[in-house]
């Protein structure tokens, strides 16, 4: 691989300091997640939350949400409540300008998430080495990153500092790729979207094909591929459920399942139940023919919280993960399949490296002293 020069080495301490993170959050889950959840349920383990995909930084950055988020989905007590130990923050690049977002926009976002974790108090420093007691572990992703194609390369600055997970397309098409819900096009990966999405896995993140087309999707499975490297859909549902371009087909699934990718179940109740009021039996209709086509390794959480959603009745905000554990339990699932759903699947992604990087298969497990 030929490597950047403005890139760190992947023999330096920077994905080692990411793993023994990972590590922490492991630690964390193998002796029942928080103390302050332990105490507040002694009869049923409250599992601890890795969400793929909370949209406070939207809200913050283009809704004027004060940063100490003492409003919304997802807020200190309600993440708390919900025993949330993981959480992705979106740099959205909505497209503001005339001309679709530009990348300054991204260093924007960045910096209104810099101010969440101050004022909040509720999250760890972004890149901290490890994780902190009683604080939300927080990851970033950038969607929709079509702003990039003017400048394929800026991309790897933002991968520096942090980013895990980038969706090169968000609701409308553009020089990357088509989107699921954009103009009928031909064409799904652009040659400029492949050569994005190619430069994003040598880099050592991952694609998010959340918002990607069928055959964005379809383009995109030989070079994840070729990498080694796990697809992973942050918040998409089963199209077999619920009808919508948004959700994923059951060969999509099977596709997810083969990379050792996830996908991370949404709750905005459009994807859940289209046309109707969802509810919380519905999610469940979601999370089982999501388990059966694709396993119970390669189910997650990508909520949505906070992403201009209508949550699914009784999935109001963060606080309520317990209450879906509980109906996963009632259904038959064991807790260690709750606990891969609700954690361990994202943070198997969220740990990946490729080849060559220093970090073996099972490093992150490995350090925290787990199996």
């Amino acid at each position: 691989m030929k490597r950047n020069a403005a890139f760190p080495d992947p023999a330096s301490k920077a994905p080692l300091r990411f793993s023994i993170a990972l590590g922490a959050l492991f630690f964390a889950l193998g002796h029942g997640g928080h103390a302050s959840a332990r105490k507040a349920a002694p009869r049923e383990p409250t599992p601890m939350v890795v969400d793929l995909h909370v949209d406070v930084p939207y809200q913050v950055h283009f809704k004027s949400r004060h940063p100490a988020l003492r409003e919304g989905h997802a807020t200190p007590a309600t993440l708390r409540a919900g025993n949330y130990g993981g959480i992705v923050l979106p740099i959205y690049m909505h497209p503001v300008h005339k001309d679709g977002s530009h990348i300054e926009d991204a260093a924007g976002i960045l910096a209104s998430i810099e101010k969440i974790v101050e004022k909040s108090q509720a999250f760890t420093k972004i890149g901290a080495p490890a994780a902190e007691p009683g604080k939300v572990s927080v990851f970033l992703s950038i969607e929709g990153a079509g702003a990039f194609s003017k400048d394929v390369p800026a991309i790897d600055r933002f991968i520096e500092r942090g980013v895990r997970l980038i969706g090169p397309v968000h609701s409308s098409n553009n020089d990357f790729a088509s989107s699921a819900t954009g103009k009928r096009v031909e064409f799904g990966l652009t040659d400029l979207g492949k050569q994005f999405c190619t430069r994003i896995y040598e880099r050592g993140a991952l694609v998010d094909v959340s918002h990607l087309s069928d055959a964005g999707f379809s383009d995109l499975v030989p070079i994840a591929r070729s990498f080694g490297a796990p697809i992973v859909a942050t918040h998409s549902n089963a199209r077999a459920v619920a009808k919508h371009p948004r959700n994923l087909t059951d060969e999509q699934l099977r596709a997810i399942a083969e990379t050792g990718g996830v996908a991370g179940l949404n709750f905005h109740s459009p994807f859940v139940a289209v046309g109707e009021e969802a509810t919380l039996d519905d999610v469940m209709l979601h999370l089982n023919h999501m388990v059966k086509i694709a396993g119970i390794d390669h189910v997650a959480i990508g909520s949505d919280y906070d992403g201009g959603i209508k949550p699914a009745r009784g999935l109001e905000d963060a606080s309520a993960l317990p209450r879906l554990a509980a109906r996963m339990r009632k259904s038959g699932m064991s807790e260690a399949d709750v606990l891969k759903v609700f954690s361990l699947n994202a943070l198997r992604v969220l740990g990946w490296r490729p080849p060559g990087w220093g970090l073996p298969a099972g490093a992150v497990v490995a350090e925290a002293g787990l199996p």
